[in-house]
């Protein structure tokens, strides 16, 4: 083939442990993977080494979507920029009041200590400026002398900068006149406003999202540079695109923009990919089950449509930016297990990563981990390499369990009934995650099926779905990246919003079909900018309501050609009654935000998952430990199964990227999409 023939289509995702990397020849119909070491600090390294592994022609990668982790790390590891705060006179603590609670843990923790303002309160400086609560400017910032402010900011070494007024996203005129002094002033700083980054109501919420979004963005813009200069210089001419936290793809541009936006990056990547491959596999309610070797992300689809959020929280810090509901916990193939003060068993948050990484991995770890106990229990191979080449020492992981058996005072016990234990306490953490995005959002998590993926993902599946009483399971192919496919079939997409509060009974819906239409009017005209005509754009409408007198919105989809309020409604009534079990059908309702998300459609990766050896996908048999005693269990290799074959568990499934482990009880059969779906016979 030569290079004119070829046009790759490349999805990368940036892991904790691993980067993985995705390529798609419609040429060949054919898909390439590659899995490398992640490198904290310079994941850019880790993304250059995995489209070396694929031996590709650079210049022939016509599509190329990034999902990356380098927000959350600055973030979590506090490496941000050092960062300022303009505010209203009277207004500077808002960020150290906010609620007046604790946001993260520590409710019964006497101990605890709030994390401290990412700015320092002697640079959150203030301005006699203000907006009423109805936009009217009742003081100008036209005559303020900026220079003092920007005075005390170099004097600290500021290197970024949050205007925050008071009502601003009902009016932001000030706050782009003070950024535009600002910017004369500071040459170099990165200046945000909170109105340009997120127009909702709520001071602390909104001053909060800005600072995070100032306070990462310096260090966000210079990996993105230095991303796209080295991709540059080896000659990919295609336009980079970055996965955001809402489900779509941004261009370079507007990620330089919103750094805020790509927290979940990475994870969301998953769920777009889980939603297409359960489309494929005629399956519509799904929860995800992304375990990778950090961290365990689940979030609940129904009706194909992953849930949204807006009123987030990041560490300590509100985010009110949309993004997917993912809930994460430390909980990865790579987590430590440890014994605590007490000396009970405790699994994570704590990593092994990739380096040194689990001791079974013969890169210097010693602390046994989740992969650990899988391979004492045979569910991973000794004998064959696994993806990026690692060959497994069940010598080493015996050695950590041994150790570990010690340090609970149990030194003669079987470290295999110990790693039988440790799996049950992740998988109990585990199934405690889903419930938060199903149970806890008015779901029956048994009405659903669960899509496992990632690199320990289709090994722990089962039995989350076991203790959740989930009947179904499917297992995608290339379970390993399927957040590196969900990046490369991301749309584009934007989301807006327009603080407008007005009852039912008191609005016309000619005026809100009016409110919409504007925005529609900016969506479609960001979307046309970026090469997306009428034929390829789409377009979601949404209203934030609550009853008169709550304090807690829903969000309630809308239609253009309703041409009353009342279906509005009535399918306000009908999601209120489903979450809460009550709908308060006697009082009004009231929007308190309509919102518009403009989807620009890309063209789809035609998913052709054809047998790649065919013949008898049954390995071998190998000793394996299931419901407390061994088994003979068989070993099949994914890459010879044709679609229909099937069998009854106990079966391990090997592939470039994944182990499936079927417990006894569970039917499995090759779906003709490519993916394993899975069905629990054996219900007692």
């Amino acid at each position: 083939m030569t290079v004119s023939q070829a046009r790759y289509h490349v999805g990368v995702d940036v892991g904790g442990t691993f980067t993985d990397v995705l390529c798609y020849d419609p040429t060949e119909k054919r898909f390439l993977s590659a899995k490398v070491p992640s490198l904290p600090g310079e994941q850019w390294r880790g993304v250059l080494d995995a489209l070396e592994a694929l031996g590709i022609e650079y210049g022939a990668i016509v599509a190329f979507v990034h999902g990356t982790t380098i927000a959350t790390n600055a973030l979590l590891e506090r490496k941000g920029a050092r960062t300022g705060l303009v505010t209203t006179e009277g207004f500077r603590d808002v960020l150290e009041i906010g609620k007046c609670r604790r946001l993260i843990g520590g409710l019964f923790d006497i101990k605890f200590v709030r994390p401290a303002p990412l700015v320092n309160r002697d640079i959150r400086l203030e301005v006699p400026e203000r907006t009423a609560a109805d936009g009217e400017i009742l003081r100008t910032v036209a005559d303020i002398d900026f220079s003092e402010v920007v005075e005390k900011f170099n004097a600290e070494g500021v290197e970024a900068v949050a205007v925050c007024f008071l009502n601003s996203y009902v009016n932001g005129e000030n706050e782009r006149a003070a950024a535009a002094a600002l910017s004369k002033l500071m040459n170099g700083a990165h200046i945000c406003t909170s109105s340009g980054v997120v127009r909702e109501r709520g001071e602390f919420e909104r001053f909060s999202t800005a600072v995070l979004n100032a306070y990462l963005t310096p260090n966000f813009i210079d990996y993105l540079d230095t991303l796209a200069d080295e991709l540059e210089g080896r000659g990919v001419s295609a336009p980079v695109n970055i996965m955001g936290s809402n489900g779509g793809a941004m261009t370079l541009e507007k990620a330089r923009e919103f750094a805020v936006n790509t927290f979940l990056s990475g994870p969301v990547g998953g769920v777009g990919g889980a939603v297409r491959v359960s489309e494929l596999a005629d399956q519509r309610d799904v929860i995800t089950f992304d375990m990778g070797g950090t961290s365990t992300d689940v979030a609940l689809v129904s009706d194909l449509s992953p849930r949204i959020s807006h009123a987030n929280q990041i560490d300590a810090y509100p985010l009110q930016m949309p993004q997917l509901d993912i809930h994460s916990i430390g909980a990865g193939g790579g987590s430590i297990v440890w014994v605590r003060p007490d000396g009970t068993l405790e699994v994570g948050p704590q990593s092994a990563g990739a380096v040194p990484g689990p001791a079974c991995y013969r890169r210097g770890g010693v602390d046994p981990t989740i992969s650990d106990a899988n391979l004492l229990m045979g569910r991973l191979p000794t004998e064959r390499k696994l993806s990026g080449g690692l060959v497994l020492s069940r010598e080493l992981a015996e050695k950590a369990f041994q150790n570990l058996a010690e340090k609970l005072g149990v030194a003669d016990a079987d470290p295999v009934k110990l790693a039988d234990s440790v799996l049950r306490i992740a998988v109990a953490k585990m199934a405690g995650a889903v419930r938060e995005v199903s149970v806890h959002r008015g779901y029956d998590p048994r009405d659903f099926t669960m899509v496992g993926f990632g690199g320990a993902g289709p090994m722990h599946v089962f039995l989350v779905a076991e203790e959740l009483g989930i009947a179904n399971v499917i297992v995608p192919r290339f379970p390993g990246h399927l957040s590196a496919l969900g990046q490369l079939l991301a749309d584009q997409r934007r989301d807006y919003a327009d603080p407008f509060k007005a009852r039912l009974g008191e609005i016309d819906s000619k005026d809100l079909r009016g409110r919409f239409g504007a925005l529609r009017e900016t969506g479609a005209s960001e979307l046309n900018g970026n090469g997306f005509g009428p034929d390829r754009r789409e377009f979601e409408y949404v209203c934030d309501m609550r009853y008169v007198g709550q304090s807690f919105t829903l969000r309630i989809p809308w239609r253009p050609d309703w041409t009353s309020n009342e279906p509005l409604r009535d399918a306000f009534n009908e999601r209120h009654e489903r979450t809460f079990g009550y709908a308060d059908k006697d009082n009004d309702a009231e929007i308190t935000t309509i919102r518009l998300t403009a989807v620009g459609v890309v063209d789809k990766t035609e998913l052709g998952f054809e047998t790649e050896s065919p013949g008898d996908p049954l390995l071998e048999k190998r000793r394996a430990w299931f419901n407390g005693e061994w088994v003979d269990c068989p070993i099949y290799d994914r890459a010879r199964m044709r679609p229909g074959y099937g069998f009854t568990g106990p079966g391990i499934v090997e592939e470039a990227g994944g182990t499936s482990v079927a417990p006894p009880g569970w039917r499995a059969r090759l779906h003709d999409s490519g993916a394993l779906v899975c069905e629990y016979e054996d219900r007692g």
